[in-house]
Order: structure tokens, then C-alpha cells, then sequence
């Protein structure tokens, strides 16, 4: 029995069906044998993570990088392939390749479910609007630069596909999930298999930049007296990491009497009804435009319609964002694992020179734009929120927060909350939105030059209407 037409495309030896009506799958491709592999190659992901936490927790050196757990079982993984050490049989790591692709349309789908209508500062407006203008900027950078260097320098000399200048923005600033889900867009649709590694590869090289970076950037900020709470060299060793007995603290919250339902189910039903709106919006958008479009995106604004809607009833009430955001990130770290173990050592070395040239100076430049303009166009807080925004357009939102509460120990300062009123005007769109998964596209159509130069004018006119409407000449990088 089907559900709908459907084709077939082949993702390292994996047969994968992509069914363009309503859903996705046909029914008979749901044995018994496909659920208790995908439940043995989930335990064996779960023993890896296990493993990785006890070495995260124990291992000083993991301790003191703040190196989440996610990331030490990937590379664990890794080194039991065929790369290194041949543990885990090549048919399994192409098995395990496939997890991600699928884990990360829940992960989008929570991404608004459960937040409520929150009160704003008339105050705070004009920094959250500049934080908004700031942060499109630092995408349209990590859109600009490698397109304009694979233009210009890696293509004409080094023979590297276009897509290269698409893979920074989703590695960056999207992180390990948004590189997994643009995958299987850079080698099912676009035909460049590289870009999935490469892009995994990218989203390891800014974490760690924005771990490190951001303390170093901490430090230097203490020297110049830029900060404003924190006077003594910080480090992420403070982060307290286990609760101890009598100190834990709730990661979710009950909204139903389990007699009625486990409200880890209902939470998990509500993130289905968003997928599947997610997936009506595709597959109506598919009647109109000519090519294929990722689930992963409109799943999050399947989530969103969903969210804005039951806001306004009395189901509000039975949600709980601390529940999506475990959810979300329970599918985050196994999908960061599955998409490290599937990593091509071969191809991350084929690409050292562009990916070492682009990185570098990707990230000297986001330092530049922060130190040149963050202390003019915030009235408060701008190294807080300042490097709150490197963490996270070097990793993800974990490392933004994390460096934050380095900078602030005590959440004294306004930065968190004029961080987090923005992310609605951003996280839809770039580091892992609409824009980041079409500029592939926009490449492929227009080329890596014609897009390096659209993402620079946007940057350059970001910077006049930051010039013009927020802009404090008198302003001092100094706060004590």
C-alpha cells in the first residue's frame, strides 16, 4: 500500500524515499527490520554519548574546552570507522548517515512550540532592533566571504565546486544540526556529495572556535575594562556541570496528571502535528515551484502557525517549553553523533587550504565587526551581548549562553533577554531558516560570485542603516 507516488534517491548506498504528497513514506517500506535497526543503531549512539559523558566529566582537559559530550562521542565514532580503527562496518555508518536528515525536522519543528507572547522594555527596543540588524549582518558575512573566495581564489585555482560558499553560514551559524540537514540537500539535490562533510567538518571547526575564542575574547575584554560585571580572567571550568544531591534542578515541567497521559507523549504528539503541518506547507508549496524543498525549515513554521494558534486557547496551559527544548535536544546530540560518524576524513583533507583560508578569515571578521561596532550601537550591556552573539554564530546557542554566563556570572546585565527577543526575527530565517537553506540554491542559479556580491551589499547596507538610525559616536567601549 502506498501513500503516494513516490522516488527514490540513493544517500551512500541507502535507498531513501521521498513521497510527494502530504507525507512522506510509503507503508511498506516500514518492515519490523528497518524500526529494530533504527533502535540498534540509536543504542549504539547512546553507548557512545554515555562513554563521551563520563570522559567529559572526568577528563580535565574536556572539563576546562567546555567540549559538549555530543561532540567527544562523534568523534569516538569517527575513529571506529573505516577511517581510523574499522570497529563499526562501513553498512552501518551509512545506516547511521541517514539519522540525521530525519532527527532534524523535530528538532526545527520545537523550535517556537511553547514559547509565550513575552512583555517587552520599551527601553530595550532599539538595542533588540540593532542586535536583529547586527546578527543578519554576521550571516550575510559568513554567506559573503567564502562565496567571494570561492569566485575569485578556490574555484579558478583549486577546482572547488560553487556550493563551497554555502556551506559556512549553515556550519557556523547554524551549527552540527543545521549542517546535517543541509546535507542531504548538498548531495541528493545538488549533486555534491562533499558538501556534507565539508559542512559537518565547518560546524566542528566553529564550535570549538567559539569555545576557546570566545574566553580569549572574554579575557582581553577584562584587561580593557569592556566588560561590565565581570573584573577577574573568567573561564568555562567555572560552569557548574553536575547537580549533586539536594542541588538538582527541574529540566521540565509537568502539565498533565500522567493518569490522563505521559506529558512527554502529548508534548511528543503536538511536535507531530507540526511536522505534518510543516509537511502540508511543502508539499503545497511543491505544486508551485519547480524543484524539491526541504522539510526541516517549514517544519519550524509548521511549529510556529501551530504555537501562535494554541497560544490563544486553554491548551496553552498544557505546554511546557522546557519539555520541547529536552526533546529537541535529546534529537539534537544523537543526530550530532550520527552525522560525525559519517564524516569522510578523505574529503576534509582534500579541502584543508579553502576550509583553512575561509575560517580564519570568517572569523577575524566577525571579531572586527564586534569590536568596531557592537560598542556603538547598544546603549548597554554591548560586550555581553556582544559575545553572546560569537557563540553563537560560531556554535550554537549552548556556547552563546555559556560564554554569557562566563561574562556575567551573576545575569546582572539586560544581554540575555535582549538576546533572546530577537531570536524570533532570526532563527526562522538564518543560521539554520528559510535563507540559509535557499542560498544553495541561489548559488547554483546565479553562481558564487553574483551571490558573494548580493550577501556583501547586504551587509554594507546593514551597516548604513545601523550608521545612520543607531549609531552613538560619543559612545566608549568602556562600562566600569
Amino acid at each position: 500500500m502506498w501513500l503516494g507516488p513516490a522516488r527514490c534517491v540513493e544517500s551512500r548506498g541507502v535507498p531513501q524515499f521521498y513521497e510527494r504528497s502530504i507525507l512522506m513514506i510509503p507503508i511498506e517500506n516500514i518492515s519490523s527490520a528497518t524500526v529494530g535497526n533504527l533502535l540498534y543503531y540509536v543504542s549504539i549512539i547512546g553507548v557512545l554519548l554515555v562513554v563521551a559523558t563520563l570522559i567529559r566529566l572526568k577528563v580535565p582537559f574536556f572539563r576546562k574546552a567546555f567540549i559538549p559530550a555530543s561532540l567527544i562521542a562523534g568523534i569516538i565514532g569517527l575513529i571506529l570507522t573505516s577511517n581510523f580503527l574499522g570497529v563499526i562496518p562501513d553498512d552501518i555508518v551509512s545506516s547511521m548517515s541517514t539519522l540525521p536528515t530525519h532527527l532534524i525536522v523535530p528538532v526545527f519543528a520545537c523550535m517556537f512550540l511553547g514559547r509565550k507572547k513575552e512583555a517587552v522594555d520599551s527601553a530595550l527596543v532599539k538595542d533588540v532592533t540593532a542586535s536583529v540588524l547586527w546578527t543578519w549582518a554576521a550571516s550575510f558575512m559568513q554567506f559573503a566571504i567564502p562565496c567571494l573566495l570561492t569566485a575569485l581564489l578556490f574555484g579558478p585555482l583549486m577546482g572547488v565546486n560553487d556550493q563551497f560558499g554555502a556551506i559556512f553560514e549553515c556550519g557556523f551559524a547554524g551549527g552540527h544540526g543545521t549542517a546535517s540537514a543541509m546535507a542531504s540537500i548538498f548531495s541528493e539535490q545538488l549533486g555534491w556529495a562533499d558538501g556534507a562533510d565539508l559542512a559537518m567538518t565547518v560546524a566542528t571547526i566553529g564550535l570549538l572556535s567559539g569555545i576557546f575564542g570566545g574566553i580569549i575574547l572574554i579575557n582581553f575584554a577584562v584587561r580593557r575594562k569592556w566588560t561590565r560585571e565581570l573584573t577577574e580572567p573568567a573561564s568555562a571550568a567555572e560552569v557548574q556541570e553536575i547537580y549533586k544531591q539536594g542541588e538538582q534542578k527541574p529540566t521540565a515541567y509537568g502539565t498533565i496528571n500522567s493518569d490522563v497521559i505521559e506529558p512527554f507523549a502529548f508534548h511528543l504528539g503536538i511536535i507531530g502535528i507540526a511536522i505534518l503541518l510543516g509537511r502540508a506547507i511543502v508539499w503545497g508549496l511543491g505544486k508551485v515551484v519547480p524543484f524539491s524543498l526541504p522539510l526541516f525549515p517549514f517544519c519550524m513554521i509548521g511549529g510556529w502557525i501551530l504555537n501562535g494558534i494554541l497560544q490563544r486557547t486553554w491548551v496553552a496551559d498544557l505546554m511546557d517549553r522546557a519539555t520541547f527544548a529536552r526533546i529537541q535536544g535529546m534529537c539534537l546530540d544523537v543526530l550530532i553523533v550520527g552525522a560525525m560518524i559519517s564524516i569522510e576524513i578523505p574529503v576534509v583533507l582534500a579541502y584543508w587550504q579553502p576550509l583553512l583560508i575561509s575560517s580564519v578569515v570568517i572569523l577575524v571578521t566577525l571579531v572586527l565587526w564586534m569590536f568596531l561596532v557592537c560598542p556603538y550601537i547598544f546603549s548597554q550591556d554591548w560586550f555581553e551581548l556582544a559575545i553572546t552573539h560569537f557563540g553563537v554564530k560560531t556554535g550554537v546557542a549552548a556556547v552563546g549562553y555559556m560564554l554569557l554566563r562566563t561574562a556575567d556570572p551573576e545575569v546582572k546585565t539586560e544581554a540575555g533577554s535582549m538576546y533572546a527577543l530577537g531570536t524570533p526575527f532570526t532563527s526562522a530565517f538564518i543560521g539554520g531558516g528559510l535563507v540559509t537553506s535557499a542560498v544553495p540554491y541561489m548559488i547554483q542559479s546565479q553562481g558564487a560570485l553574483t551571490t558573494g556580491l548580493i550577501f556583501t551589499g547586504g551587509v554594507l547596507a546593514v551597516f548604513v542603516v545601523l550608521r545612520l538610525f543607531f549609531w552613538n559616536k560619543n559612545a566608549r567601549p568602556e562600562q566600569r
